[in-house]
């Protein structure tokens, strides 16, 4: 079987690399990273565990299906309800996630609560694919009558979807998303991420997949529709059977010479603010939404192991509009949630981190893209051989679900591609490729 070379070493390439080394082809991962995980990486800080923002591992989405046909099975927890509030108009509110909540929350009154009850009891049987290319905003429009009860919903949306634009966002795109989480909840992971990208790697390893990292690719060599290499930064060239790109949009551009970053809706972002703290100030107040602002408030470790006991670590984020970008101005508003839910806590730090601008997903889901199913296909329509895959790629799941589905398919496509019966002969060097020629062999020994 030829050899497949997959470009980058997060979620994506990960998974891409077990999928298609378990199949038995020869499968090396080039990471231009001085490390592998990507937005999945995890830094240990004095035995806090820091990921890049908040993140949760769907139960029934496409990460946990592929970890588990890996036999891979992350440590972790299913975050309550308990300690939880909703934000609206500067007061804290009892956060309406279940029926008694709902019945003593005195942020709606009662025929809010009753309209918020219904639709939070009917959501699961709205047909999601017919209203991909309606907006959210429009579809709440149409279905929701009390105005903070639409409030409520573009909050959990936030909440599951870190997308703030309603006025583009996929209608059935939100609510795929919502009835994924209402079906399984989500996993936070002690230890963070770092472990699922670990398991990830051993398993891929122990197929025979290769890795190197900072090795940077900068171009696809090629003899018509055929790539046969890949063109490193360090001058050397790798052969190739099958080539799987998984970075961003711009990443595969460079590397492929296509178009997508100009043609995609803009990215996802989230503006966070990670602390560690020696102990927390009020044990009860683990979790927050914004109703009427776009902020998110969690201690992580009350669920998951992150922390040393006693300690926490939290996450204060806001969701970003396309448009928008944080400065020191959205610092001090999410330092302001921290001093409402947990006030001394300046008293108690132990380390911080603010990402102003992280990219959560690399293309949001709108409405005139047709949601899930205006995404790129896995398949780069120059080349035979050629896939991509991606949190932006396929038409199945969304943040990291939708990278591993994509991955999966398009390391099926890259094993048809290189399997014994598909062959053919090739000329041994591309027809532009520059540097010397590396074989598989060689390129993974380096």
């Amino acid at each position: 079987m030829k050899n497949i070379v997959i470009v980058g070493g997060g979620i994506a390439g990960l998974v891409a690399a077990v999928e298609a080394s378990r199949s038995g082809a020869p499968v090396l991962v080039l990471e231009k990273a001085a490390s592998l995980g990507g937005r999945a990486a995890t830094r240990d800080k004095g035995g806090f565990s820091f990921n890049l923002g908040p993140h949760a591992l769907y139960r029934h989405g496409a990460l946990r299906q592929a970890l588990r046909a890996f036999g891979i099975d992350p440590k972790g927890a299913v975050p309550g309800a308990n300690g939880g509030f909703a934000l609206h108009h500067g007061r804290r509110h009892t956060l309406p996630a279940g029926f008694a909540s709902l019945l003593t929350t005195g942020l709606l009154p009662l025929s809010a609560k009753l309209e918020f009850a219904r639709l939070l009891t009917a959501i699961g049987r709205v047909d999601a694919q017919a209203v991909q290319r309606q907006t959210l905003t429009a579809w709440l429009e149409a279905n929701v009558r009390h105005a903070l009860v639409r409030d409520l919903v573009k909050m959990l949306v936030r909440v599951t979807t870190f997308t703030n634009d309603p006025d583009r966002q996929s209608a059935g795109a939100a609510l795929e998303q919502l009835q994924l989480g209402a079906s399984g909840n989500v996993l936070y992971l002690d230890r963070g991420w770092q472990t699922m990208v670990d398991a990830l790697r051993a398993a891929a390893a122990a197929n025979g997949a290769a890795f190197r990292v900072a090795a940077p690719v900068l171009g696809i060599d090629e003899i018509g529709p055929d790539a046969t290499g890949v063109r490193l930064a360090d001058g050397s060239r790798v052969d190739a059977g099958a080539v799987v790109l998984t970075g961003a949009p711009a990443d595969v551009d460079t590397i492929a010479g296509t178009r997508f970053a100009a043609s995609l809706p803009p990215p996802v972002r989230l503006a966070t603010l990670d602390v560690a703290l020696r102990t927390l100030p009020q044990p009860k107040r683990l979790v927050a939404f914004g109703v009427d602002a776009p902020v998110y408030f969690s201690v992580h470790s009350a669920v998951a192991a992150l922390a040393p006991a006693g300690a926490a670590v939290i996450h204060v984020s806001q969701y970003l509009r396309p448009d928008e970008h944080a400065g020191r101005d959205v610092e001090r508003t999410l330092e302001g949630v921290l001093d409402d839910l947990q006030p001394g806590w300046r008293t108690v730090i132990e380390s911080k981190q603010f990402l102003p601008n992280l990219v959560v997903t690399n293309a949001e889901l709108t409405a005139a893209q047709g949601g899930t199913a205006g995404r790129p296909s896995t398949r780069l329509p120059a080349f035979d051989n050629v896939f991509v895959a991606g949190d932006w790629v396929g038409p199945h799941g969304q943040l990291s679900d939708a990278a591993a589905a994509s991955a999966i398919a398009a390391a099926q496509a890259a094993l048809k591609r290189c399997a014994p019966q598909n062959r053919g002969t090739q000329a041994a060097t591309a027809d532009r490729g520059t540097g010397a020629a590396q074989p598989f062999a060689a390129a993974v020994a380096s």
